[in-house]
């Protein structure tokens, strides 16, 4: 008797929210990707460079709350995310990596979560989200700031407050990742970086870095796993 096996097609969104193409948010993004095709090698992959698209915030217009109106639960802007913030809702996984700026998300990826969200998000008493189905969402940090200056300046705080937003609209909790410390230019000397030396900044990135990129590839893995259980 033949065995008959089914495989489960996977959709899943990575979304670099760095300037930088190959930098270190963009390279702890694939090995999530990596961890998450582990499992599932048939995977369908979509990545996004969100500085290569033009968009911007919420403009306040309120049409995603209109009762009975024609955008109520969705974003009515139509520019170059769009057709991203459907995507993520209807995929498998999504994954956000982005640099930490002054303690928060970044400008390009604060813009999409904030229509991404608002839009899901209701204003009924519980906030209850309009999303059709639970999405699983990593969010992948990485920052210049060492981990005690972070903790000092209360930056997981911050990070709570967006992702408890985050898991509402996907009706998920969310998995954090994160990179302290990360080595950022090629040559030190030619640039103002009086606070930082090159060789510390190199000897932390070689001592920690690695473990940065398994910590999001085990994360793709576990995402993986229970993107599976959902989709069953």
């Amino acid at each position: 008797m033949q065995t008959e096996y089914i495989y489960i097609i996977m959709k899943i969104i990575a979304i670099n929210g760095s300037p930088r193409k190959e930098g270190n948010s963009a390279r702890l993004l694939q090995k999530w990707v990596d961890g998450f095709i582990y499992l599932h090698p048939e995977t369908e992959v979509e990545w996004v460079n969100l500085y290569s698209l033009k968009y911007t915030g919420c403009r306040s217009r309120f049409a995603c709350k209109r009762k009975e109106g024609k955008f109520y639960g969705q974003c009515p802007i139509k520019d170059d995310i769009h057709d991203l913030i459907e995507k993520v809702y209807d995929a498998d996984a999504v994954a956000v990596a982005a640099p930490i700026y002054f303690g928060d998300l970044g400008a390009y990826t604060k813009a999409f979560l904030e229509r991404a969200l608002f839009s899901r998000t209701s204003y009924r008493l519980h906030h209850d989200s309009l999303a059709k189905k639970p999405v699983p969402v990593t969010m992948i940090y990485s920052m210049n700031c060492p981990r005690e200056m972070a903790e000092e300046h209360h930056y997981p705080m911050v990070w709570e407050g967006e992702e408890w937003y985050i898991a509402n609209a996907f009706r998920y909790p969310v998995k954090r990742v994160v990179a302290y410390n990360t080595y950022q230019f090629n040559n030190y000397d030619d640039y103002e970086m009086e606070m930082f030396k090159e060789e510390d900044k190199r000897r932390y990135r070689d001592e920690h870095f690695a473990a940065d990129q398994e910590a999001a590839y085990y994360a793709g893995i576990d995402t993986a796993e229970h993107s599976e259980v959902n989709k069953m």
